[in-house]
């Protein structure tokens, strides 16, 4: 029983007696913030107590089963289930002595599995003989194969080893992926509600306070019901099926193997017996040869031998032979891989005595017995491998070769795996889809109008969405929702807003006056400001006229998608620019790099710049003869200012329109660097307060370009840039076809300028800022002549307008001329 807040006093404060839980839930922001109202009932909405009694015993144990670290233990246990098996498997698999790692965690799951059955059985009377108790059950009985050999028991040999026992292994995987997706898929569902709680507290609590819809909930648990039915057992007979049909057509290991074994018989073998113990034909050759005729049954049995070791014992430390070659081909010495197994062959092998000197364990071919002689390695070489990573062919005569078949398990092992996401996938999207029509049709349309009443209930003067056009119209629920917008409506003309603290309680509307929630104080926060501009952006809107509007947003597409994929966040464009912001916490030291945020504020203007000049909408765009004849060789480019510092986030404007920005010198400041890139001739511009957040490897790749003080301000600050690389891309597809995904971002487009360049004009810069501009002028010449450089030419006019000489009392820094 739940007993919230409706209950009285003396209910609610009591103290919960034995067998009893309290909770108390947490109060969310604005409800502290407007706890000193003193109102009693808002008092009591924060102090609600939920008591839970525990009347029965079935109580405890369901109780019990919700417990948090009870339902993750069994989380755990069913991701074991599904997957490690075949990730043992896929992993190598490690040694032998090892399994009983796995055969105990398989045991262990298999008990809790079984008692969660009896459990539910015996505490849930709509458990017992239910959909999910056979559900349940059938996961539980899929795990005794792995479980039980914990006792050394091995189900698969017991049935043998053979295609009917791998059909029903593969079938009783596929039905335990197919019986405990519903638990997966429930953890799935609690992870992302967890997810979407810490991430937007009041959503969740506002989620968490909606009751599901009765309506809703039958027909999702009927759906998945049959999906998880209809698909579990088309898995499982489809591998039945495909497992017990067979063919008359042999496997070519074993008509190998039985021509070999008619050979061996021709050449008078098998008679270890009475020959003394002797393997081997009956007489003895080892000067066999390829190629030459023969109607030697040694030459024939020996040669034959020699090619089903050569093809059933992996690579031998070779090159893998071409599967498609065969007779002449085969044996052809240009076959190179052949040649090396060849080689290989005749150093290990005697023909002498049938025997090899190479280390069985390591081999494929583990062992090879013709009716009674062993004529490669033995029995023993197959106790370091596992029954189930044996392939073996024996003939009734008693011949029997054994292969390890470790690769082909492996493989298995991962497809069963692949097959397992494949199973949970399909059941969730099964589920999913066909649960879409009960959710657009019933589901719905009936929570729609749930929250429209509940939100006017709360608020009467709450805003009123017109009804999105979803072909509903023509039914029932259509009808009822339009008829219920239409009262709510008719509801907020009547009453107005000069009735509103009448219909809502706790509003920041006032009566008597003009009283909005803009009209309160702002939050000061630290972040890293960016700024964008547009170059040549009023003569491109006197040509583009209409198309102006495609121009800029495909620009702020590109630049906003590499600010967002970069942790920042777009806030604001101003036509022809861009604020861009990149939050950091309060407590920010933002004197030293904190985490990479600094590194990826760069990083998006850089990607902006390239993406902008690739583009091949905008290149279309300003190719038109109009803007061609008015800016000749005009192309679209960028210029960046970061700075970083405080601002002020807060709304800004009136009920009728408002806007989310900051305000601050900072912001400012950001927005003069960005006009400082046009006479600097950069495409970015960083502050030294950012140059000092980014990492010491991309520090390095920056260049010092001035010390100036901006308009506004009287402190100087130091300027930095980054060579942003011209690729001459015309496509995205151009400029991403040199990226190596092995290498970073930095190593993937560096700076167009080399190491070299930017050491010498470092070098320039310093003497210029100490006051040695005749020595400074010889560096920064040799910049220009190397490519033109900007910031280059810029210090030389400076210095040249005082003939390179610095003025008496010069402190290293200058005051920036342009804004």
């Amino acid at each position: 029983k739940m007993e919230g807040s409706k209950s009285s006093d003396s209910e609610v404060k009591k103290m919960p007696t034995k067998g009893q839980r309290k909770t108390k839930r947490s109060p969310t922001r604005k409800q502290i913030k407007d706890k000193g109202k003193e109102d009693p009932l808002l008092d009591e909405e924060i102090e609600e107590v939920q008591v839970v009694e525990l009347k029965t015993s079935k109580d405890v144990i369901l109780h019990f089963m919700d417990f948090k670290l009870y339902v993750y233990f069994m989380i755990i246990c069913t991701v074991l289930a599904l997957f490690m098996p075949d990730i043992w498997e896929a992993a190598g698999p490690p040694p032998m002595s090892w399994d009983i790692i796995l055969h105990a965690t398989m045991m262990v799951c298999l008990l809790f599995f079984i008692l969660e059955i009896v459990l539910l059985s015996w505490a849930r009377d709509d458990y017992l003989f239910s959909f999910f108790f056979w559900l349940d059950s059938a996961a539980a009985l899929s795990l005794f194969p792995e479980a039980l050999m914990i006792f050394d028991v091995d189900i698969i040999k017991l049935l043998g080893n053979n295609s009917t026992t791998l059909s029903l292994t593969r079938a009783g995987r596929a039905a335990r992926a197919g019986t405990r997706a519903v638990r997966i898929m429930t953890l799935a569902k609690v992870a992302f509600d967890n997810w979407m709680s810490r991430k937007d507290e009041n959503k969740a609590a506002k989620k968490k306070s909606q009751k599901e819809s009765a309506i809703g909930g039958k027909l999702a648990a009927g759906i998945t019901e049959k999906v998880i039915l209809v698909v579990t057992a088309m898995l499982v007979a489809n591998l039945l099926i495909s497992g017990s049909i067979g063919t008359n057509t042999k496997p070519a290991l074993e008509i190998a193997f039985t021509t070999l074994e008619e050979l061996y018989k021709e050449c008078g073998g098998g008679n270890s017996s009475l020959s003394g113990g002797a393997v081997g034909c009956r007489t003895i050759r080892t000067d066999c040869q390829d190629g030459v005729p023969t109607d030697d049954p040694t030459c024939h049995f020996n040669l034959f031998l020699r090619l089903f070791i050569i093809k059933n014992n992996g690579d031998m430390g070779c090159p893998a032979i071409n599967a498609a070659l065969t007779g002449s081909d085969l044996d052809s010495s240009t076959n190179t891989a052949l040649e090396c197994r060849l080689d290989t062959f005749r150093r290990e092998y005697s023909f002498a005595n049938y025997s090899t000197s190479a280390d069985c364990e390591t081999q494929v071919l583990r062992s090879l017995r013709l009716l009674d002689d062993w004529l490669w390695c033995g029995p023993e070489a197959e106790d370091s491998l596992r029954f189930a990573e044996l392939q073996e062919v024996t003939l009734d005569s008693g011949s029997r070769v054994a292969l390890a078949d470790i690769p082909f398990r492996r493989g298995s092992a991962i497809t069963n795996f692949l097959q397992v996401i494949f199973i949970i996938f399909l059941l969730g999207c099964s589920s999913y889809f066909f649960h879409l029509d009960a959710e657009r049709l019933v589901i719905g349309p009936i929570g729609k109008m749930a929250k429209l009443v509940d939100r006017l209930n709360k608020n009467p003067l709450a805003p009123i969405e017109e009804s999105q056009s979803t072909g509903m119209e023509e039914f029932e629920t259509g009808f009822v929702e339009r008829a219920l917008r239409k009262f709510g409506k008719l509801i907020q003309i009547a009453f107005g807003e000069a009735g509103a603290d009448v219909l809502s309680k706790d509003n920041n509307i006032a009566t008597d006056g003009i009283t909005t929630s803009t009209f309160v104080a702002g939050r000061k926060m630290q972040a890293i400001f960016g700024f964008a501009i547009v170059r040549n952006f009023n003569a491109c809107t006197e040509c583009l006229q209409e198309d102006t509007m495609l121009f800029v947003n495909t620009i702020a597409d590109i630049v906003h998608r590499a600010c967002h994929d970069n942790q920042g966040a777009p806030n604001k464009n101003i036509g022809d620019s861009f604020l861009l912001v990149w939050r950091l916490d309060d407590d920010a030291d933002i004197s030293k790099p904190v985490g990479d945020i600094a590194d990826d504020a760069v990083k998006s203007f850089i990607r902006a710049s390239m993406e902008v000049q690739a583009s091949e909408v905008l290149r279309k765009m300003t190719e038109s003869p109009k803007i061609q004849e008015a800016i000749p060789g005009y192309r679209v480019t960028l210029g960046f200012g970061l700075h970083v510092g405080w601002g002020i986030e807060g709304a800004i404007g009136s009920m009728l329109k408002i806007d989310a920005s900051y305000l601050s010198p900072n912001v400012n400041l950001a927005a003069r660097l960005e006009s400082g890139t046009h006479q600097f001739k950069v495409d970015i511009l960083l502050s030294d307060k950012v140059f000092n957040m980014l990492s010491p490897d991309v520090q390095a790749l920056h260049r010092k370009i001035d010390c100036v003080t901006m308009k506004g301000s009287q402190l100087p600050i130091t300027i930095y840039t980054y060579d942003v690389p011209y690729f001459g891309a015309t496509t995205m597809g151009e400029l991403y076809a040199h990226e190596d995904p092995d290498m970073d971002f930095w190593d993937n487009f560096p700076p167009r300028t080399s190491s070299t360049f930017r050491k010498r004009h470092a070098e320039g810069v310093r003497l210029y800022l100490e006051g040695n501009w005749s020595e400074s002028r010889k560096l920064l010449e040799m910049c220009i002549q190397e490519n033109g450089d900007g910031p280059s030419k810029v210090l030389l006019d400076v210095m040249g307008a005082r003939k390179f000489i610095a003025p008496d009392g010069w402190k290293g820094w200058r005051e920036l001329t342009s804004k």
